[in-house]
């Protein structure tokens, strides 16, 4: 159950800078001329590569696509990457036998152009990708788990794709990482037990994304009836600020736990 409660206060006003998702996807092509055709072949009438943007030909939405060599801190970054979605030795063996490197990158900052950009991604897999990696958050995916999500897909899969909700400096900080690929804010809580502040930024993080609310500073907000309240307030630094990957353009929210019921 979400619970929000009203107080009037001011808002905080979304930027007009939309940020640029960029996922990364290894494979065994032998040379461009492979990854053109791989392309063409296996998303028929879907999508077309050609100079710097793959483009999809339903929506004729453009990506940018580079393409680019070897690089042999790729395991190691999938392994790092891949620790919350448990990605198995095997499929790191996989990511180390690539032989090029696609970025695939677009301006975002809504669930529409999030789940393009996916779907996108999907079609690079198909056409020999061995697992995808979403650089605007640092998380990884085999093949099969990112194909699963689009294949039976539903709005709330977008979170799960793009989002870590389980950060923590050690110290009694926790926060997400990655609302920005959807055009919310991230969320930060502070001096509580870790578990519980997964908890808690994870239902909230899902509260935006399907519930959609105006929210404003000084509302608070509860997992449930019988959990603590947490006033919303602004985090004016952000632990990633100035990381143009993981900085959240659009700010965060801090959650403070206000006094018992």
């Amino acid at each position: 159950m979400f619970n929000i409660f009203k107080k009037k206060q001011k808002s905080v006003n979304q930027t007009e800078r939309k940020p640029k998702t960029i996922l990364c996807i290894p494979g065994n092509w032998n040379d461009r001329t492979e990854i053109v055709t791989a392309i063409a072949e296996n998303n028929m009438n879907d999508f077309i590569f050609a100079g710097m943007v793959l483009l999809n030909l339903k929506t004729n939405k453009g990506f940018d696509l580079e393409v680019c060599e070897r690089d042999n801190k790729m395991k190691d970054s999938f392994k790092f990457a891949g620790m919350i979605n448990r990605v198995s030795d095997e499929f790191l063996g996989e990511i180390d036998k690539h032989k090029y490197v696609l970025y695939l990158s677009a301006e975002t900052g809504d669930l529409q152009s999030a789940k393009e950009i996916a779907d996108a991604g999907n079609a690079l897999l198909k056409s020999g990708g061995i697992g995808i990696k979403v650089e605007t958050t640092g998380k990884a995916f085999t093949k099969e788990h990112w194909t699963e999500f689009l294949t039976d897909f539903d709005e709330s899969n977008l979170y799960k794709m793009y989002v870590l909700d389980s950060i923590s400096d050690g110290k009694g900080i926790t926060y997400t990482c990655g609302m920005h690929n959807l055009g919310l804010k991230d969320s930060i809580v502070y001096n509580e037990e870790f578990q519980d502040s997964v908890n808690l930024l994870s239902v909230f993080s899902y509260y935006q994304l399907i519930e959609k609310p105006e929210i404003n500073i000084g509302q608070t907000f509860s997992t449930d009836m019988q959990s603590p309240i947490f006033e919303i307030g602004e985090e004016k630094n952000q632990p990633n600020e100035g990381d143009e990957l993981f900085e959240n353009p659009y700010g965060m929210w801090k959650m403070e736990r206000k006094a018992s019921r």
